[in-house]
């Protein structure tokens, strides 16, 4: 049982939440890890294997989008969202054409 956060109504126990994004923002991201390249080796250690070590990746960063505030919704609300998503993205593919 919980309320949803757009509609406030109290939505029965069993039934799922959804999770919609409200608002985001744009994000620009810093590189991450040293030298541009990742290594791996260096002496085995003795006793007993704990598995591969894990790889060390370089991250060269980049742009996205972050999410700033995100509902938990009934299914109607969830439903009603889609829609709303579902005409802005057939509004813009047509104004691109």
């Amino acid at each position: 049982m919980f309320r949803c956060e757009l509609c406030q109504s109290v939505v029965p126990a069993g039934t799922r939440s959804s999770k919609v994004i409200l608002v985001t923002r744009d994000k620009t991201y810093d590189e991450r890890g040293g030298g541009g390249f990742a290594s791996r080796g260096g002496f085995r250690k003795r006793g007993p294997s704990r598995g591969a070590s894990p790889k060390k990746d370089y991250d060269k960063g980049g742009e996205g989008q972050e999410i700033v505030r995100e509902a938990s919704v009934c299914p109607k609300c969830a439903a009603e969202h889609k829609r709303q998503l579902d005409l802005e993205s057939t509004d813009t593919n047509e104004g691109a054409e």
